[in-house]
């Protein structure tokens, strides 16, 4: 990797940063808003929960690692795309730990 494709890695790597730092703070604050309603934490919504936090961070490093041999720009469009579908997937499991409260 050339020192391009190592600054790319970690300018979109904030954006890593920041989906962790959303999905942890709603691991911490999600059980604790059901718990002043009177309701539990599932083991589904905890799964979702983690899942959250860990799925980034597994899909960011597998594309890096995928096109790390690539040009510039295709390593940086991969990247990217591994960021919009992290996106995607954040969104299905904020949907799936909310729909489990009604399971």
């Amino acid at each position: 990797m050339t020192r391009a494709h190592v600054g790319v890695a970690a300018a979109l790597s904030v954006l890593v940063g920041w989906f962790v730092f959303d999905a942890v703070s709603s691991l911490i604050a999600f059980p604790l808003e059901l718990a002043q309603l009177g309701l539990g934490a599932g083991p589904v919504l905890l799964g979702a929960l983690w899942a959250g936090v860990v799925m980034p961070v597994v899909l960011y490093i597998a594309a890096v690692v995928v096109a790390r041999r690539q040009p510039l720009t295709r390593f940086t469009l991969v990247l990217i795309v591994a960021l919009a579908a992290a996106a995607a997937v954040r969104l299905s499991l904020i949907a799936l730990a909310t729909g489990s409260i009604l399971l």
